[in-house]
Order: C-alpha cells, then structure tokens, then sequence
C-alpha cells in the first residue's frame, strides 16, 4: 500500500504541476460602473437670466460647444417651449425646442422698418419729380426771368416800330435791344442753373437714398437673424431626459437631451489591473435588478489615477453600441465584467493572490 502511494504521489504532483502551466483559465475583473450617453445637450438657466447651451462628448471628455445667450437689462423675453415636440420625448436635430422672443429686437425691427419704408417713399418724390425747396427756388427764378424776357421783347417790339417811324432815337433803341438781350441771357442762365440742379440733386439723393435702404435693409436681415438664432434648436438627436433636483451652483437646468441609442459606462478598476486591461476586449454589462446581459467592449483607458474609497483606481471607458429598448439610463449602477484575457491556472493563482493582498 506504502509503495502504491509512493508511486501514485510523484504522479499527481506531476499532473498537477503540468496543470499550472497548461491549463488556461479565464481572468475577469469585476467591478461598479456609471452609465453615460456619448453625446448630451443640456440648457441651464443662470441666476442673471442668462441661457448657457452646453454639448458635451463623454467619450473625449470634452465640451465640444459653449453658448451663451444674454439678454439686455430691461428687455422682456417670452420663452416658450414647443410642447408637442417635447411629448414625443424623441427628438431629431435641427427640431426647434423652443422659441425665445425678445421685445427689444422685435421693437427694433420695427423700428428699421419704419425707416425703410421713409426713405422708399422719399426716393418716389424724387422720381416722381416733386421738388424740393432749393429746386422749388430755381424754378420761380426761371419763371422770373422769363417773365421780364417776355416784358423787355414787348418794350423793344415796339420801340423797335417807333424807331422804324423815326419817333424815337437811335440810342433808345440800341438800349432797348441791348436790355432784352441781357434779359435772354438772365434767362437762359435760371434754365441751366435749374436743370443743373435738378438734374445734380436727384442723382446725388436719390444715390444717397438707395444707400440708407441698403444699410437699413442689412440691418434688418441681421435683427432677423438675431432673433431666429435666439431660438433653441437641437445639435443632435436624442430622448428628453426627465430628472429632479438638477440645480447645481446656482443655475437651474431647463432641459437635457441625450443619444441613447448607443452609451458609455465608466468603471473604476484597481490601478494595478490596468496592464491586464486593452482596448477592445469583451465586457459584459448587467445593470442592477436584472439578469439581461449586454455585449460591450473597452473604449478606452485613463491614463490617471484617482483616489476612491482611498484606493487608487484608473477608469475604463465601456462602449455598448447598441442599447436597444433604452435597457441602459442614464446615471444608472452597473455591474461590469470584463473579459482581460486567458492565463494558465499558475497565473490565475498569482493573479487572485495578488488581488486578496491589494484588498
């Protein structure tokens, strides 16, 4: 019996030791996770009335747009939200959420139109040839001058028959020839003047007229445009987020707006298990409460250490592609599995001695 159990140890311990490096065993590293859209838009109002649009990318972290809008200090603004577009709770990019009116554009718009419509009309005067004051002038000269031309042609006509009779002298009628020449140049001097005028003041004012519509017209696009993008349009397509208490350093948020077709979990693994740890590999994702599986796969690793529960953990970016039926929400408590690789039952074992000593 001695001598069969002398033989069959050496054997198992053989087996045994041939098992620690040839049998694979799976490594998984389980651990907690956050569940976040990869995209969300939210619109937060300030204390000062002020609107702050905010879109930020979860995958870089990163706030890919900042807008601010701000409203003059007395100016009434109407906001009002398109409440049938909100009831679907889907909403696709380019949809407008809602619409802001502000009383001082709108005021001002008015305002350029009245001016717009003055210089029209100014410019008809002028084309329709009513005179202003200064060439209202230059015509009464003109009718002037022609009147004593007419007078002084009379006064030589007949001069000019006495003459002929001899009843009056030659110097009388050379005077009266050279007064109604004079009297022909006096007018044919208020026609040139009159028409240099006319002619000199509608082109000029007529040309500065057309310049204020021009201006004036600019500026009333641009109001226009002002007011159309004070609107709340939607930079992407996403669900209405429905959540309570979001008040945070004194700006309360109006709306929030997530993609969550496709999401993000963010789970906090020891910092030592991060060289186990490559993009690509297979995490299975279970939120609380349910026995559902999802397929996910890493996305990404930080290249930081943060202090939790004063343990040194490094954040893994999950990606799961498809999140159908909207199983994942957002800020919800996942459990994650994640598949590092395969080792040979030698390495499990250091591995699990290497975590029960770091726990």
């Amino acid at each position: 019996m001695k001598k069969n159990i002398s033989i069959f140890l050496p054997g198992v311990i053989i087996l045994l030791a041939l098992a620690l490096f040839l049998v694979e065993v799976p490594y998984t590293i389980r651990a907690k996770g956050l569940v976040k859209p990869v995209k969300e838009w939210y619109l937060q109002k300030a204390p000062d009335g002020t609107l702050v649009n905010i879109l930020e990318d979860h995958i870089t972290g990163s706030v890919n747009e900042y807008k601010a809008q701000e409203f003059q200090r007395g100016d009434v603004v109407h906001f009002s939200f398109n409440e049938h577009l909100l009831r679907q709770r889907r909403v696709h990019r380019g949809d407008t959420i809602a619409w802001v009116l502000s009383h001082d554009i709108d005021m001002q718009i008015v305002r350029k139109r009245g001016e717009l419509a003055y210089q029209e009309a100014l410019k008809e005067v002028y084309l329709t040839g009513e005179k202003p004051e200064a060439v209202q002038m230059a015509e009464e000269e003109v009718e002037l001058a022609r009147q004593e031309f007419e007078t002084q042609k009379k006064i030589t006509d007949r001069i000019q028959h006495l003459y002929e009779e001899d009843l009056v002298s030659e110097q009388d009628y050379e005077l009266a020839v050279n007064d109604l020449k004079v009297k022909q140049y006096a007018l044919e001097i208020a026609r040139a003047n009159y028409q240099a005028l006319v002619a000199g003041e509608k082109e000029e004012e007529i040309s500065v007229i057309r310049s204020r519509e021009s201006d004036l017209a600019q500026q009333i696009i641009q109001l226009e445009n002002l007011r159309e993008a004070m609107h709340i349009i939607a930079p992407i397509s996403g669900q209405v987020i429905r959540q309570r208490g979001l008040e945070q350093q004194g700006e309360k948020e109006v709306i929030r707006l997530a993609d969550m077709t496709s999401v993000l979990a963010f789970v906090p693994v020891d910092s030592y298990e991060r060289v186990f740890i490559e993009s690509g590999q297979v995490v299975w994702i279970r939120h609380e409460g349910s026995r559902t599986e999802i397929k996910g796969t890493v996305h990404d690793i930080d290249n930081s250490v943060q202090m939790i529960n004063n343990q040194p953990k490094v954040f893994v970016t999950i990606m799961i592609e498809d999140n159908g039926n909207n199983i994942l929400l957002p800020n919800m408590i996942i459990d994650a599995r994640i598949q590092a690789d395969t080792l040979t039952l030698m390495d499990y074992l250091l591995r699990i001695t290497r975590v029960v000593y770091h726990n």
